[in-house]
């Protein structure tokens, strides 16, 4: 790894304010009493043996109609069934795996520290074909209209490649700042073109089919006298909603792209490298301080903010009903009313602590923690209990 790259794992880590051990560190908020008005029942549990250590990668699971699988650092990719957490497969790559599983039904696609895109059959489970790319993958591969795979990797570069043969047939590539987060957003697809966001703070609109950009917005710009003022990476999650972009950059702004013509339609100051979840009426992130924030998605305005998790490392917010839903770095899920913030549940999945945000399955919501753990839940009713008499 080079020198850059190192310095830029050691920031990223310290970055994530409430999860370390530094003395230097703002401690977590405590977590104060509510009234329970819901309580998260557990469907299913299982370990998959896909821990990352004290590594900070978001290694995302792929959710698939009846299946989900999931991917460990170690290079082991589980398969398990939806309804009841049974294992169907575990297959051994033998690789050091740092992106998300991406594809389809019928293929998925997993990256490596090494510089290596691994594709794998959803029917066979046998490995398919491996592609060497350029430098580690931190983004989980997306695979456009069934025929080409959409790569970031951790230079710059973003490369298409041929579903069938492993092929590179293009690559974008831009110089990124000499320190960064580590991570990368994924692509996001439209129907004719895919959208993401690049280290220097940038949007842009490109091609899937030869990797021309279409436009390149900037959401960020960076400011500051140091290195890590400075930084304005789009590392979080972007989301589509009709012809809307809506992304949000560290250290830069939050906002809405017309993807028609490139152009905003509303941007505000804001800080967050989780990214955003898009409701019907608001768009939902959490802070560079773990605060959850619901804005206005016509025009950016606050609808309300919850600041009791404050520095514990809250994952990104996602819709789940009519409420928002964040795991923490202590292994906690809470539950808040997507109207007005108001907690209505809460409870510790797992103590190592959550970086992947939730999956919401229907009516169930998928917790993967950072020591492997997979578990299913759904949302009930707790009529008459109190918070302390649920979890003390």
């Amino acid at each position: 790894m080079s020198v850059s790259r190192s310095i830029v794992l050691l920031i990223s880590v310290l970055l994530i304010g409430a999860c370390g051990d530094e003395d230097n560190a703002e401690p977590p908020a405590e977590l104060t009493a509510f009234e329970q008005t819901h309580f998260l029942a557990l469907e299913w549990s299982v370990s998959t043996d896909d821990d990352i250590g004290q590594q900070y990668i978001r290694i995302e699971p792929l959710l698939l109609k009846d299946r989900i699988v999931t991917a460990g650092r170690n290079g082991t990719l589980n398969v398990y069934t939806l309804d009841d957490g049974d294992e169907l497969a575990s297959i051994t790559l033998d690789i050091a795996l740092s992106g998300g599983v991406g594809g389809t039904e019928d293929i998925w696609l997993v990256g490596s520290r090494n510089g290596e895109l691994v594709a794998i059959s959803g029917e066979s489970n046998d490995i398919l074909w491996r592609t060497a790319v350029p430098s580690e993958i931190l983004a989980r591969p997306v695979v456009y209209n069934r025929k080409i795979a959409l790569v970031r990797t951790a230079d710059g570069q973003i490369l298409g490649i041929d579903i069938k043969s492993g092929k590179i047939n293009w690559n974008y590539s831009r110089t990124i700042p000499a320190l960064t987060l580590r991570g990368s957003s994924s692509p996001i697809l439209s129907r004719s073109h895919f959208y993401t966001g690049l280290e220097s703070g940038r949007l842009i609109a490109v091609s899937p089919i030869d990797g021309e950009v279409i436009w390149d917005v900037a959401l960020a710009v960076p400011q500051g006298r140091s290195e890590i003022q400075r930084l304005v990476d789009i590392d979080g999650s972007a989301e589509l909603y009709g012809r809307i972009l809506y992304a949000v950059s560290y250290h830069g702004r939050i906002g809405a792209i017309d993807v028609t013509r490139g152009q905003f339609l509303w941007a505000r100051s804001f800080s967050s490298n989780t990214g955003v979840s898009v409701g019907t009426d608001a768009v939902f992130s959490s802070d560079d301080r773990s605060h959850v924030w619901a804005l206005d998605r016509n025009n950016g305005a606050t609808l309300w903010k919850q600041d009791k998790l404050q520095a514990r490392g809250v994952t990104r917010p996602v819709i789940f009903q009519d409420y928002v839903v964040v795991g923490d770095a202590l292994g906690y899920l809470h539950v808040m009313s997507r109207f007005d913030g108001r907690f209505v549940a809460r409870i510790q999945v797992d103590s190592e602590g959550i970086l992947v945000p939730p999956i919401v399955d229907g009516d169930r919501l998928l917790v993967l923690s950072r020591d492997g753990n997979l578990a299913a839940y759904t949302l009930k009713e707790a009529a008459m209990y109190t918070d302390e008499e649920l979890f003390d």
